[in-house]
């Protein structure tokens, strides 16, 4: 039998030894996604339109595409209706008279006559709320009252944003501005821009403010507020009679409604329609291939240019 060479030496030798080259690392597991990201990602679901979050607050707007009817449950009575999709409003009258010729904010809605709508949605005791509302014509007929934190038999109630009235405690807060104090269809602004209104509740204070035309500018005014023993998580919505109006560019910022959100994407687990993962983050594209277009010279003349002068 013949000794093995030096060859077969050496690779008997590295058989016997430890393989040190580096072992691909085991894909870490991914973090399970939080209660605020998967809110994000089912946010249409949950609010009817996409949800932005920041430090512990949300923020949802909403156009008039029919976006609203995903978050918020309207009823109409008699004649009346509330129209989340501009479009859907045929009547040449009735668009006229609402519709053409607004001159600020995106559409969010239009109320026709008579009814109600409240939100699938809770809001806790920190949020703002905004929008404008444009009521062309307005008799002493008219109603409208708005509701927060509606829970139950419990709820925070104004009345075209002239008073407060807190039903847990059996409180109303009337406005002390003269300018206000009258019925709402001898101050309110008819014109086509509409009027601004904000609703903010926080630090124990519930306030609402409209805007006011001063010159071309328009002046925020306190017409109403008091204060709220951090009124109990709930929905918000209005109920109307007796006029039709517009409102737009309607949008709410507020402390983010955990629990009620914990809640909503349970139903959605168990039906299959909760969305868990994250986007895939797309690949940047490829340069383009083939020598880059050069631009004109600029050092030299162009001819055409001196026959036009």
């Amino acid at each position: 039998m013949c000794a093995p060479g030096p060859r077969e030496q050496a690779a008997w030798a590295a058989q016997g030894k430890p393989d040190k080259r580096a072992k691909p690392k085991p894909k870490a597991k991914a973090k399970p996604l939080t209660v605020e990201q998967l809110a994000e990602l089912n946010g249409v679901a949950l609010f009817g339109v996409p949800l932005k979050l920041n430090k512990g607050r949300f923020t949802v707007i909403y156009p008039g595409a029919g976006e609203f009817d995903k978050g918020f449950v309207s009823r109409s009575f008699g004649r009346g209706r509330v129209f989340s999709k501009i479009a859907d409003v045929k009547n040449v009258s009735h668009r006229k008279l609402l519709i053409d010729g607004h001159s600020k904010g995106k559409a969010t809605l239009v109320g026709f006559l008579a009814g109600s709508t409240l939100s699938r949605f809770d809001l806790v005791d920190d949020y703002k709320i905004s929008f404008r509302m444009r009521i062309p014509k307005l008799g002493a007929g008219g109603r409208f009252a708005f509701l927060l934190n509606h829970q139950g038999g419990s709820f925070v109630q104004t009345n075209f944003f002239q008073d407060i009235i807190i039903a847990a405690t059996k409180t109303k807060v009337r406005t002390k501005d003269k300018r206000f104090a009258s019925p709402a269809y001898r101050w309110f602004d008819k014109g086509p821009q509409g009027m601004p209104v904000v609703i903010v509740c926080k630090g124990g204070k519930l306030s609402i403010s409209i805007g006011v035309l001063n010159g071309k500018k328009e002046e925020m005014i306190e017409v109403v507020a008091t204060e709220v023993m951090e009124p109990p998580p709930g929905k918000i919505g209005f109920n109307f009679q007796g006029f039709s109006f517009l409102i737009s560019s309607l949008r709410i910022d507020g402390k983010f409604p955990r629990a009620w959100c914990e809640k909503e994407m349970a139903v959605l687990r168990k039906a299959g329609k909760l969305v868990t993962k994250m986007p895939e983050k797309k690949a940047p594209l490829p340069p383009l291939k083939g020598p880059a277009k050069k631009g004109p010279d600029l050092s030299k003349p162009d001819p055409e240019a001196e026959d036009e002068l």
